[in-house]
């Protein structure tokens, strides 16, 4: 099987240079970490990505297949919650902005793709536990950046191909 393997979060650490005190209390970064899915898994979801966000139009969206459901489900719902129009009543020039209209939460997460999806001997060797908190967020097993060498090796050894490719990793990110 291949995987697709990609730097996930931001590596830009002067944050913790600013403030002495959050570096010390902060052992591995979760916001920083390696993202391996299966490619066939990240190359369908950065499809669904790009099929919702760059739509601009609603007679755009009824022209995707990938966008339409997600997007008519959302419009539906909010119809039947709070009485706007639904979906089919609004004319193709209507403009659709994904952000406004659905905000995040539909994304595939990488993140949490590889709490599920990597190899579980991957997670178990290498994972590390989420102590991350917030409102709408899933703790999930990441794996840290900096074993990205021996997790490579490791997928090598299970018998896996190990894909890098930026164009999924950015869509993952756009």
């Amino acid at each position: 099987m291949q995987y697709f393997v990609g730097t996930y979060g931001r590596t830009d650490h002067s944050r913790f240079e600013e403030r002495a005190e959050t570096k010390r209390l902060v052992k591995g970064d979760p916001q920083d970490w390696l993202a391996v899915v299966p490619l066939e898994v990240a190359l369908r979801d950065v499809e669904l990505i790009k099929a919702v966000i760059e739509p601009k139009t609603l007679g755009e969206v009824r022209r995707s297949p990938l966008a339409l459901p997600l997007v008519k489900a959302s419009f539906d719902e909010r119809a039947t919650m709070d009485g706007e129009p639904p979906f089919d009543e609004l004319g193709d020039d209507v403009p659709f902005d994904w952000y406004d209209e659905l905000d995040v939460y539909w994304r595939p997460d990488p993140r949490l793709r590889t709490a599920e999806l990597a190899p579980p001997s991957l997670l178990a060797t290498f994972g590390q536990e989420d102590r991350v908190y917030g409102m709408d967020y899933e703790p999930a097993t990441w794996l840290p950046l900096d074993d990205q060498d021996a997790i490579e090796a490791a997928l090598r050894e299970l018998g896996h191909e190990v894909v890098h490719d930026d164009t999924i990793l950015n869509r993952y990110l756009a």
